[in-house]
């Protein structure tokens, strides 16, 4: 992912079990750190959404929500950009074999729908080979 050259202006790098009592705490202190550098509500409504999205994707789906397995997780932003790296102990899986939400035959399936939101919200979005880490990039809108 791209690493910008102006400084960080807040990081943090944290592991933890695979719990979504522990991740939504996360999210909520890497929220206000993105509230703190006055990002737009539209902003922080996205952000909000594909953390809530991955880190998911990386308990549930990833670590089969097993306490026993970690999440590690690394954030930096600044006044223009969050970068984010998720990493789950799972197996992986294909983001591309996920079949598209929108199309009528998969419009009652009740997965799928967390990767379409997170490329859609997010300024870019890569997995690895194997299915198991997401970096994903968002730029501050100008409204």
């Amino acid at each position: 992912m791209n690493q910008e050259s102006s400084s960080w202006t807040w990081t943090k790098e944290h592991t933890f079990p695979s719990d979504m009592g522990a991740a939504h705490d996360l999210i909520g202190e890497v929220m206000g750190a993105v509230r703190a550098n006055q990002w737009s509500e539209k902003d922080l409504f996205a952000l909000e959404l594909v953390f809530e999205e991955v880190l998911t994707n990386a308990v549930k789906h990833g670590n089969n929500s097993d306490p026993s397995k970690n999440v590690r997780f690394d954030c930096k932003l600044n006044q223009n950009k969050v970068c984010v790296r998720v990493e789950d102990e799972g197996t992986g899986f294909d983001p591309h074999s996920i079949p598209d939400p929108r199309e009528p035959d998969n419009q009652m399936v009740v997965s799928g729908r967390g990767v379409l939101l997170i490329s859609h919200f997010a300024t870019k979005v890569e997995w690895n080979e194997r299915g198991n880490v997401v970096e994903f990039e968002k730029d501050r809108s100008d409204g």
